[in-house]
């Protein structure tokens, strides 16, 4: 039995005559210890992906399965459902009490988690703090004393406090130096082995989806266009969307100055092969596409 299967999903929102769907068809399963990656562009359907899994938005179709059981609305779900799915955001410091220490962030949710005394869960605390390579000396200090990347890294660290099986991270490095991005996703990299969690990863950054994804999930328009392994995905991409996310993201200088790539990204207009094989050639010139054939690094 897989942890997690979402079942041809659609996600719409309005009422009436402007009620518009935004995700639609929507399946994906992954397994403990799996992340998938979930990306695309801006509006693309990516975040309310997640959001249906994490019982922020209820699916308009389909059915979202833990474990086996059904998904229940979020004002449905037992406290254990709940604890079992965690989400960390792409802004930390809105997400974060600025009034509380990071201690005290810490201590509110594991008293949410329940099941230790005031010593346990100060002896907890210290211990998250070292799961998210924190000084323990931080616990004393408030969010608005933190770098991003503290702030983030606490985040995560509220997270592990609920012990989840599911960890959603929707735009969790976007907020980031790029400094940060990279010790962040290879913080989250390194938890879901030692963990055994499962992730959803929702992010525009293909360094940081080609290092820590077992798949990738290409969403363009509210529809999965291409999903499978990250090296099939990312190195022998089958549709031209995908190879355009590629082709933008490796080399956005060079591709984005590109009027027919910047045009179809405001636009929404189809991809044809004359602008498709314009945008490749630059990717190729500059040498950053991995050549064909060649693994994961």
């Amino acid at each position: 039995m897989s942890l997690l299967q979402i079942r041809d999903i659609s996600v719409s929102y309005g009422d009436g005559p402007s009620r518009k769907t935004v995700l639609a068809d929507a399946s994906l399963t992954l397994e403990a210890g799996q992340v998938a990656a979930i990306v695309g562009e801006s509006g693309s359907g990516k975040s309310s992906l997640v959001r249906a899994v994490a019982g922020l938005v209820d699916p308009a179709a389909g059915e979202i399965l833990l474990n086996g059981q059904k998904l229940l609305p979020l004002r449905k779900r037992d406290k254990a459902t709940l604890h079992a799915i965690q989400m960390v955001f792409q802004d930390p410091g809105a997400s974060l009490n600025p009034r509380h220490t990071a201690g005290q962030i810490l201590d509110e949710a594991l008293l949410v988690k329940g099941g230790r005394t005031a010593a346990q869960r100060k002896s907890r605390t210290a211990e998250l703090l070292a799961l998210v390579h924190l000084d323990e000396r931080l616990a004393g200090l408030r969010p608005a004393a933190l770098s991003g990347g503290q702030k983030q890294r606490l985040a995560i660290a509220r997270a592990l406090a609920m012990e989840p099986q599911i960890l959603i991270a929707d735009e969790a490095l976007s907020a980031l130096d790029f400094a940060n991005q990279d010790k962040i996703s290879t913080l989250l990299q390194s938890l879901t082995q030692e963990l055994g969690l499962a992730m959803l990863f929702v992010s525009h950054d293909m360094r940081s989806v080609r290092r820590m994804a077992d798949q990738v999930c290409v969403i363009q328009n509210g529809r999965i266009i291409e999903q499978g392994p990250v090296a099939q995905v990312l190195y022998h991409p089958s549709t031209a969307y995908t190879q355009l996310l590629l082709a933008a993201a490796l080399n956005p200088t060079a591709a984005l100055a590109d009027p027919r790539l910047s045009a179809l990204l405001e636009d929404g207009a189809a991809i044809d092969d004359g602008v498709l094989a314009g945008v490749m050639e630059i990717i190729r010139s500059d040498a950053r596409m991995p050549p064909s054939g060649e693994g994961m690094a």
